[in-house]
């Protein structure tokens, strides 16, 4: 009698980010085990979360049909978006955008699913844009073509609020930039911390683009244009983005998995889902730590390696071998502050900033290198050439990082 062999494995991920999109590249790769892939993502369309700031200055970006880059692969693509995860049947609920209702079973789960800018009630101005997709970064494109002299606030002092506030101001100059910033620059040495160095230029390039860089300056409302901080005064803006407060989906929690207070998966050195090995999470939905990094902070920087993780882990359980631990490590820290000036922070594996850092025209051309190289790795893209090289005290972690990304064999 002859034995059939098992049928592919169904493979299904939610969530079409950078660590979606690159996990199921991954995944369809000849060289691994043959498996039945869907991506299911809300949208019909990708484009690069990490340069939407660029998007909201006025300049035009690529975007990607997820049908016409994953039909060639073998992928399936559905738009839909996912309303409800039952681990125990291996099943998740979704609804498209003509409101068809979907059923959609898996034998393994990859959550990819993001994150996005929780609404605070009292910041639903709609003068004050959430930073969360490219919509919201046309209508304040399109606010300063009609007012390029706007007084604009950015709310939220991390990476996104930054970039936003430096690219604002160097694209339009006649508008009044202020970013509000919580809490109050300075530096630190610890993992997500920035150097002497790097504070220094932040506050010089920021006199220079004449952005005012409100410190201390939480903003607890706003109405019609006016915001109200923490510590008391109002400021009157005519637009405003939001770029600070990321939450994960709802979705594990309300499935019952193993969850952190942010509502992140928890997943063990594999990337499973603490007690449901069959789910497995990446991204910014997804409590990782590593050894050699500590915990990971939301970014597309620790996404991407994540993803790599996941479809490594796959890999041997498919071949029926033991996963191997997932392994990151941190390089720098990439920061636009406009098209010809930036900043890079070199930092330890642990995300804790060194005195090396690259600024100016140097530091853009590096930012632009790794977002192109970014597209590559999504196969979007050609490699890039790289600029310059690194500092010789990061060229290992790099060339590990370049190697864990090779093609598998």
């Amino acid at each position: 009698m002859t034995t059939l062999p098992p049928p592919p494995a169904r493979i299904l991920i939610l969530g079409g980010g950078y660590a979606g999109l690159c996990l199921a590249r991954r995944l369809a790769h000849p060289a691994m085990p043959p498996s039945d892939i869907t991506l299911l993502d809300a949208s019909s369309h990708w484009q690069e979360r990490i340069r939407l700031h660029q998007v909201a200055a006025g300049q035009n970006l690529p975007r990607f049909d997820y049908q016409q880059t994953l039909a060639p692969l073998g992928i399936r693509f559905v738009q839909a978006v996912a309303s409800a995860i039952h681990p125990h049947a291996r099943r998740v609920e979704a609804q498209t955008p003509a409101g068809e209702a979907l059923e959609l079973e898996y034998d393994y789960l990859a959550l990819t699913l993001g994150s996005h800018i929780a609404q605070d009630p009292a910041l639903a101005d709609p003068q004050l844009l959430p930073l969360d997709s490219p919509i919201q970064a046309a209508i304040l494109h399109r606010h300063l073509q009609a007012q390029p002299d706007a007084r604009v606030l950015i709310v939220g002092g991390g990476l996104s609020g930054l970039e936003s506030a430096f690219e604002i101001a160097d694209a339009w100059p006649r508008a009044s930039v202020t970013l509000a910033d919580a809490g109050r620059l300075a530096a630190s040495s610890q993992p997500g911390g920035l150097s002497h160095q790097a504070v220094d230029y932040l506050i010089q390039s920021a006199r220079q683009k004449r952005i005012d860089w409100l410190q201390d300056a939480r903003v607890i409302a706003s109405q019609d244009g006016t915001a109200r901080f923490e510590r008391g005064g109002t400021l009157d803006f005519d637009i405003g983005l939001i770029s600070a407060g990321f939450a994960p989906s709802p979705l594990a929690r309300a499935a019952g998995l193993s969850v952190n207070a942010r509502g992140q998966a928890l997943v063990d050195a594999s990337l499973a889902s603490v007690g449901h090995p069959e789910i497995l999470a990446a991204g910014d939905c997804a409590a990782i730590a590593t050894a050699e990094s500590g915990p990971c902070r939301m970014s597309c920087a620790a996404a991407l390696p994540a993803a790599v993780g996941i479809a490594n882990t796959l890999r041997a359980r498919l071949l029926g071998q033991p996963a191997p631990d997932y392994v990151f490590r941190y390089v720098f820290r990439c920061l636009s502050l406009g098209r010809n000036d930036g900043l890079i922070q070199f930092v330890d594996s642990h995300d804790a900033p060194t005195r090396q850092v690259w600024t100016g025209i140097e530091a853009a051309r590096w930012k632009e290198f790794i977002c192109q190289r970014t597209l590559a790795t999504l196969g979007l893209a050609e490699t890039p050439h790289q600029p310059q090289l690194p500092p010789l005290a990061v060229m290992p972690r790099l060339l590990q990082m370049q190697s864990f990304f090779a093609e598998p064999a």
